[in-house]
């Protein structure tokens, strides 16, 4: 209980007199779509992951995320779309997203690209109050849940790359037709590729997510890839983790991804760390996967 009731005053907390950032999972390096929308259809072809992640093992009521996602080019050549939904849990609250995304590239010079993307969605939002332990039993006011909350949100997108190196900004929230005014939320990824020898490649990169009255939020990454089949990588988020992360591509077509939170931020007396794991198929033909596969 004690544990319960410290994370509920730190999520009332930072509602409160802070913005919120964005859902975010460990594994979003090993599929940009999931924090930019302008990556849609990198791969040409069909290319669907799964996410879940369980945030803070050990305590009552901590967050946890299932997503799924997917991408494809469509005709005209450099037009691609996709779609996310996410169903975030935490506590007593319930959220559930779908959005569709609709991304455009266009090719500056032979090893240049930048691509642009929006992503229209829809959100919805409920209460149940019946998951809380009230002093007094039978209390009306907490046996049923609140009214659901609908609403329509968009995010939107840049990506730039060339075989070496990337760089997107984005916004998960760009639009929120509830009625309130939620500050925007920016999310800048970089990273660059180091190809040691044959076998060998390094990739360093960072995120970096700033939104008004929240401190802003840092991940720095470094991840090594072993004959292209499998990566390994650690990473540091300030005043929250440190992460050490895996994937493995088997047959070319299959991923599988797992990722492991370490907490070094307030909470971490009271949890065992977050677990994240992720699957990604690639339906389409090995000649429209990406030259490196590498982002």
């Amino acid at each position: 209980m004690k544990k319960l009731t410290v994370i509920l005053i730190l999520i009332m907390f930072s509602n409160n007199f802070f913005g919120q950032h964005s859902t975010l999972t460990s594994n979003y390096l090993l599929n940009i779509f999931s924090i930019n929308p302008a990556y849609a259809g990198q791969r040409r072809a069909l290319d669907m992951t799964l996410f879940y992640r369980k945030q803070w093992l050990g305590a009552t009521g901590t967050p946890q995320t299932a997503s799924v996602l997917g991408s494809l080019e469509i005709k005209p050549k450099n037009l691609s779309v996709g779609f996310q939904y996410v169903n975030d849990n935490i506590g007593f609250t319930n959220t559930s997203t779908f959005k569709l995304a609709f991304s455009y590239r266009v090719k500056i010079d032979r090893t240049r690209k930048i691509a642009f993307g929006i992503m229209p969605g829809y959100q919805r939002k409920f209460y149940d109050y019946r998951k809380l332990r009230t002093t007094t039993s039978g209390d009306a006011a907490f046996e049923l849940n609140t009214p659901v909350i609908n609403t329509f949100i968009s995010s939107a997108g840049i990506f730039y790359y060339s075989k070496k190196m990337y760089v997107g900004i984005s916004s998960p929230e760009l639009l929120n037709l509830s009625g309130g005014n939620p500050s925007v939320e920016l999310n800048l990824i970089a990273g660059y590729i180091i190809k040691l020898n044959d076998q060998v490649v390094l990739k360093p990169s960072v995120l970096v997510r700033a939104i008004k009255n929240s401190p802003t939020q840092i991940d720095i990454n470094l991840t090594a890839y072993f004959n292209e089949d499998l990566g390994v990588g650690l990473a540091y988020r300030n005043r929250d983790a440190i992460v050490a992360y895996f994937d493995w591509v088997i047959d070319k077509k299959f991923k599988v991804g797992y990722a492991y939170d370490y907490s070094v931020g307030a909470i971490r007396k009271y949890n065992s760390g977050s677990h994240e794991i992720m699957l990604n198929y690639f339906f389409g033909k090995l000649s429209h996967a990406p030259s490196p596969r590498f982002f």
